[in-house]
C-alpha cells in the first residue's frame, strides 16, 4: 500500500469514526456561536462617545462597590457602546450614569448549560473533554490529509460544485471536496486550539513569560488606594492606547477561608489597553497594578511578547472569539456549520460506498 493509498484510508476510517463527536462539537458550537453573535449585536440602545479618565476611575470604584462578585468593569468602545460589569458566564450592562440596562447570565438560557457542556465534554464530565480533544486533533489530522489529497488530484476549484444538486454519492462527494476545501484552514484551527484548550498545560506557561524590558524598567508610584491616581499613572505609559477595563484577581476556590490572623493579600488588579481601533486580539495589552501599594508589578504589551507568546495568547480567541471581533466570530460559526453539512455528506457517502455495496454483494 503506497503513501496515497494510506492517507486515503486513514481519511475515510477515522474520518468516518470521529464524525460523530466532531458532528456534536460544530453543531453545538454554531449555536454557542449564535448566542454570542446575539449579544454582540444588542447595543442596549447605547450610542458610542468616550468617557474621561476621572469618569473612568469613578466608574471603576462605584462598580465593584456595587457589584463585589463581579471580576471586570469594562468601558464603553466602538464595538460595545456601553459600561459592562461582569464574571464567567454573567454580565451587567449599564449606562454611564451607571444606571442597570440589563442583566443576563448565559446559563439563564434555555438549554444552554445542555449545549455548552455536551460541546465540551459530551456531558460525561471530565473523561470527556479528553475524548473531545483527542477527537479534535485527529480531526485536524484528517482535514490537513484531505488538503493534500486533494492537491495530489489538483483537480480544480468548482464553486458551483459546493451545493449537491441531488443525493446521489457522487454529488455529495463532490460537495464534501469543496466546502472541505474553502473551510480548511479556519476548521483546522478550531481542531488544534480545541486540543490545546483542554491541554492548557503545553501553551500557559509562556504567557506567564514578562516581555524582556519590562525587567529593566521602573514606573512611578501611584497614590495608594487611589483609583484616579492609578489609572493616570498606567495611561502615562501609553498616552495613545486606549484604556478599555480593568479587572480584579479572581478568588481561589480551591483555598480554605484565611483565619482572621492571616496576613490580608495584595489586591494587584489587571488594566487592559486597545493600542488602536482595529486591533484584533483586544484587551492585550495589560499593566498590572498593586492598589493598596500603588506600584506597578508589571507591564506587557502584547507586541513586545515573544513569538511563542503572541502565538498562545491567540489559542482560545481563535477557538470561542473571545477578544475578538464580532466578524470573526461569524466566521467561525458559519466554518461549523459549514463543517456540519460536509460531515453529514461524507457519513452519507461513506457508508452508502463501504457498508451497502458489503451488504448487496
Amino acid at each position: 500500500m503506497n503513501m496515497v493509498s494510506t492517507l486515503k484510508w486513514f481519511h475515510n476510517w477515522v474520518g468516518f469514526f470521529i464524525s460523530i463527536t466532531m458532528l456534536i462539537v460544530l453543531t453545538t458550537g454554531v449555536y454557542l456561536g449564535s448566542v454570542d453573535l446575539l449579544k454582540r449585536l444588542d447595543s442596549k440602545d447605547q450610542t458610542y462617545s468616550p468617557i474621561t479618565l476621572e469618569q473612568k476611575a469613578d466608574t471603576v470604584a462605584s462598580v465593584f462597590e456595587r457589584y463585589p462578585d463581579m471580576s471586570t468593569v469594562r468601558f464603553p468602545t466602538e464595538h460595545t457602546p456601553y459600561i459592562q460589569a461582569s464574571t464567567r458566564g454573567k454580565s451587567i450592562a449599564l449606562d454611564k450614569e451607571l444606571n442597570e440596562l440589563s442583566s443576563s447570565s448565559s446559563f439563564d438560557l434555555p438549554g444552554y448549560s445542555t449545549v455548552f457542556w455536551l460541546h465540551r465534554n459530551f456531558l460525561i464530565d471530565n473523561g470527556g473533554k479528553y475524548i473531545n480533544a483527542w477527537a479534535s486533533l485527529a480531526g485536524g489530522i484528517v482535514t490537513l490529509i484531505g488538503i493534500y489529497l486533494w492537491w495530489r488530484v489538483r483537480n480544480g476549484f468548482r464553486l458551483k460544485q459546493s451545493i449537491p444538486k441531488n443525493t446521489r454519492s457522487s454529488s455529495l462527494l463532490k460537495s464534501h471536496i469543496q466546502l472541505g476545501l474553502f473551510i480548511s484552514v479556519p476548521l483546522f484551527i478550531l481542531c488544534i486550539s480545541g486540543f490545546l484548550i483542554t491541554y492548557n498545560s503545553l501553551w500557559t506557561g509562556v504567557l506567564k513569560q514578562d516581555s524582556t524590558n519590562e525587567q529593566t524598567l521602573t514606573y512611578s508610584v501611584s497614590q495608594p488606594s487611589h483609583w484616579l491616581s492609578q489609572l493616570s499613572n498606567a495611561q502615562q505609559i501609553w498616552p495613545d492606547a486606549e484604556l478599555v477595563s480593568v479587572s480584579k484577581p479572581r478568588s481561589k476556590p480551591n483555598k480554605d477561608l484565611q483565619a482572621e490572623t492571616d496576613k490580608p493579600q495584595d489586591l494587584v488588579y489587571s488594566i487592559q489597553f486597545d493600542e488602536h481601533q482595529g486591533v484584533w486580539l483586544r484587551e492585550a495589552d495589560r499593566i498590572n497594578m498593586n492598589y493598596q501599594q500603588g506600584t506597578i508589578e508589571s507591564v506587557i504589551k502584547h507586541s513586545d511578547r515573544p513569538l511563542l507568546a503572541k502565538i498562545a495568547s491567540f489559542v482560545r480567541p481563535l477557538h470561542d472569539g473571545l477578544y475578538m471581533p464580532a466578524s470573526y466570530v461569524m466566521l467561525i460559526t458559519l466554518v461549523s456549520l459549514i463543517g456540519t453539512l460536509i460531515l453529514s455528506f461524507s457519513v452519507v457517502t461513506f457508508y452508502r460506498r463501504t457498508f451497502s455495496r458489503k451488504k448487496a454483494s
